[in-house]
């Protein structure tokens, strides 16, 4: 399972209305291609959940699919959105949110 942003989805900024890159340029599609079986989790807009209900809500979505792997590629929104964050707290905030997933 591969559970992140609009990196892992693999939204084409160049579509207007959200469309994605093809599946064999999307990194989860080259994982497909080696022969992995991929979940894609990827989600335009996800930053890390950081509020009880929206880490409560990001693990509900781990066990439906019961995954033998998790992959988890976030923070690029949450720097993107919050001009003062560090990535110092950044990290301090996906330390706080992988222990749950």
């Amino acid at each position: 399972m591969c559970f992140g942003d609009s990196n892992t989805y693999g939204y084409d900024p160049r579509s207007y209305l959200g469309g994605r890159y093809p599946r064999s340029v999307r990194w989860t599609g080259r994982l497909e291609e080696d022969g992995w079986e991929v979940f894609n989790q990827g989600e335009n807009g996800r930053s890390i959940p950081r509020l009880d209900f929206e880490i409560e809500a990001a693990v509900q979505s781990v066990p439906k699919a019961r995954p033998d792997i998790l992959t988890v590629m976030l923070g690029s929104n949450d720097l993107l959105q919050c001009p003062g964050l560090t990535a110092r707290v950044c990290g301090e905030q996906m330390e706080r949110f992988l222990p749950h997933s």
